[in-house]
């Protein structure tokens, strides 16, 4: 049986990698842990159901929407693979609607796959106080029942109402 010869090297001789390949691995450590939190969060996302609205409902909601360029929430009907209802879309109307659909900034929204159509309360920097709750400062929805509002939309209809001719005229 042959041995080998023992060396014994001093380890002060010891050359390490260079620093950039050491701690090559370490970088990617803090986009790991940021892209599990998001998914972690995604995973435990889930909104409510909102209650399904008419299609009279939703036109009054536009209506103020477009006439006071006031931004909306829409909840589809649509779900996700997991069961839960999809983000809600945000945009402003601008009066582009058809009778399959209708358009709220980029998006073509058919009416059967809406749900539930709400105002978005953005409050102002100088409406906010620290005196009123913040449910006080939100609820500023118009009632279009109102003789008053009434009369302000028939105003509203008449100067912006263009007649179009039927082809069969």
């Amino acid at each position: 049986m042959r041995r080998t010869k023992k060396e014994f090297l001093d380890y002060n001789e010891y050359r390490d990698r260079p620093f950039g390949l050491k701690w090559g691995t370490a970088f990617a450590m803090d986009e790991l842990v940021k892209g599990i939190e998001e998914n972690a969060e995604a995973a435990l996302k889930d909104l409510p159901p909102q209650s399904q609205m008419t299609r009279e409902e939703i036109d009054q909601v536009l209506l103020q929407s477009f006439l006071y360029r006031q931004k909306v929430t829409i909840q589809l009907n649509t779900k996700d693979e997991f069961g839960r209802y999809r983000e809600n879309i945000e945009g402003v109307f601008l009066g582009e609607c058809d009778e399959e659909y209708l358009t709220i900034d980029q998006y073509h929204i058919l009416w059967e796959n809406i749900r539930h159509v709400g105002l978005k309360q953005e409050i102002k920097w100088f409406e906010f106080s620290t005196n009123k709750t913040y449910d006080e400062q939100i609820s500023r929805s118009i009632d279009w029942n109102k003789p008053k509002q009434q009369a302000e939309l028939q105003l509203i209809k008449d100067e912006f109402y263009q007649y179009f001719e039927e082809e069969n005229e």
